[in-house]
């Protein structure tokens, strides 16, 4: 048995291929502590859709994958799509500063509010710009 981590058409991620993540899921589920508990799975990067000139594939941060999990969120869907080499973004593309945007939203935190840093420099919590992503907010 899985995780329905992603959408409910594409099979659970097998629990033997990533047990802590299912491990973490679950636990968080059998204790009612995952619609208040948000789950951000990602990296800062994709990797590139083809092998490069030494033999791997480089840092790409045209298009890569997030799983979010729990918080409240609506979940249970793939949220863009990229061709069929994962290179490119042919649909809903979402920008770092509506993911952000995005996930204060769903911890309740003002997106929106300015912050004073130590040495006295007011610093927005996310760029202005964003655009948040709907699908995913209740």
């Amino acid at each position: 048995e899985g995780q329905k981590l992603i959408h409910h058409d594409v099979p659970a991620i097998p629990n033997d291929k990533y047990p802590a993540m299912a491990a973490l899921i679950e636990d968080l589920r059998q204790r009612r502590l995952l619609d208040s508990t948000l789950v951000v799975w990602m990296g800062d990067f994709g990797r590139m859709p083809f092998v490069g000139k030494q033999g791997g594939r480089d840092h790409y941060p045209r298009a890569w994958s997030t799983v979010l999990a729990g918080g409240g969120l609506k979940t249970g869907q793939v949220i863009g799509r990229t061709d069929k080499a994962g290179g490119i973004v042919e649909d809903r593309p979402i920008g770092a500063i509506d993911f952000m945007a995005t996930v204060c939203t769903a911890l309740g935190i003002d997106y929106t509010a300015d912050f004073t840093t130590p040495g006295g420099r007011p610093v927005r919590t996310v760029d202005k710009g964003e655009k948040l992503i709907t699908e995913l907010l209740a």
